[in-house]
């Protein structure tokens, strides 16, 4: 299956029948981090395993985390932690990690994610309810400059049912992906930073792929959400970028200067205060997009994460290449004609394709 839009073009291994959840995960943002050298793969010159973000992640103080387990769950396993059970389908179902929870007042709730490795537990937005943070590699893969690590947040409300956020890291080894949690203010509440790599010339002396950016976004979870914070906070000005410049025999000093680009910075959040309503109308294959009823300025949408919140269970789909969890919801929703909010809008010139970084639809009390 060939995966593609306004340039960005990606062959992956599986051709199996998921293809929309495969597009889903590999629009705008994905096609822009896997793909920014796929013309250059052959003579790919830095990436972002030997560039700095400019930010020492051990330096920054960080909240007080508790590790409750750690190791990938393989197929057809099972563990249970804080009454969470965590299971995998075996060999030949679906390729997703399912956890299943019960709220306060006894409505269950279900999220498929792609992986389950280390599981970490803190209060990120004060609320009084403990909120779980799960690290795991992928699950996106391909690409040189792909993002090669995940964090998957689960904040807890008040009756014990989740609220998802998902982004996408670049270290992870040693421990490394958890410390992108950080405590700026000390105030015992967690900030996120999540780190933008592009090759978009910084340097004048060295041409596309050469020279580029990284930009450090910081994100505060309130109203269980993640929203993000522009200014100044533990000495550092956000949002942070880091211009970087590779050079050597593959690198040469240009003798014409090249025109500096701008770094893009990106929505990461889902915070309440953007959000808006709409009604999913249909599936445009072309664009890999959901279409929908138009709403500030978008009339399609890619999204990332899916909640479908009914009166018998609340059920969460997170990005994840191997399994159908993503456009399964969507589709109950879409069947359904379940009112949707989208949150964490990034708008998209020219055709008016928006990504969205959660899509929540709320069930009448009779589905």
């Amino acid at each position: 299956m060939w995966l593609g839009s306004s340039g960005c073009r990606q062959r992956l291994p599986d051709e199996s029948p998921v293809g929309w959840a495969l597009r889903a995960l590999l629009s705008w943002r994905s096609c822009r981090l896997v793909l920014a050298g796929a013309l250059f793969l052959a003579g790919a010159f830095a990436s972002w395993t030997d560039t700095s973000t400019g930010i020492d992640l051990d330096k920054l103080p960080h909240p007080s985390l508790v590790r409750i387990r750690s190791g990938y769950l393989r197929e057809g396993a099972r563990v249970t932690f804080d009454g969470i059970a965590a299971t995998t389908p075996p060999a030949g179902g679906p390729r997703e990690v399912q956890l299943r929870g019960v709220g306060k007042s006894g409505r269950p709730w279900l999220a498929h994610m792609c992986c389950l490795d280390e599981v970490w537990r803190t209060d990120l937005d004060g609320n009084g309810t403990q909120d779980y943070i799960f690290f795991s590699a992928g699950p996106i893969f391909n690409g040189r400059t792909t993002p090669e690590f995940s964090l998957s947040i689960l904040l807890m409300d008040t009756e014990g049912l989740p609220v998802p956020f998902f982004t996408v890291v670049y270290q992870g080894e040693n421990g490394k992906g958890i410390r992108n949690l950080v405590d700026l203010n000390r105030d015992g509440h967690s900030e996120l930073l999540i780190a933008t790599y592009d090759e978009a010339v910084s340097d004048p002396r060295f041409g596309p792929f050469c020279s580029g950016h990284w930009a450090t976004q910081l994100y505060q979870f309130q109203n269980l959400r993640a929203e993000e914070f522009r200014g100044t906070m533990g000495g550092i000005t956000f949002p942070f970028v880091h211009p970087w410049s590779y050079f050597g025999s593959m690198c040469p000093k240009s003798e014409k200067p090249f025109k500096i680009q701008a770094p893009t910075i990106y929505e990461h959040g889902t915070a309440l205060k953007d959000e808006v309503s709409t009604v999913i109308r249909g599936r445009n294959d072309n664009e890999m997009s959901l279409e929908i009823s138009p709403v500030a300025g978008c009339h399609a949408i890619r999204e990332s994460v899916v909640v479908y919140d009914r009166p018998k269970v609340r059920e969460i789909a997170l990005p994840n290449l191997w399994s159908s969890a993503v456009s399964d919801l969507l589709d109950n929703i879409r069947r359904d004609g379940a009112p949707v909010r989208l949150s964490g809008l990034d708008r998209w010139p020219g055709h008016g394709v928006c990504s969205a970084n959660l899509v929540w639809a709320s069930a009448q009390e009779n589905r």
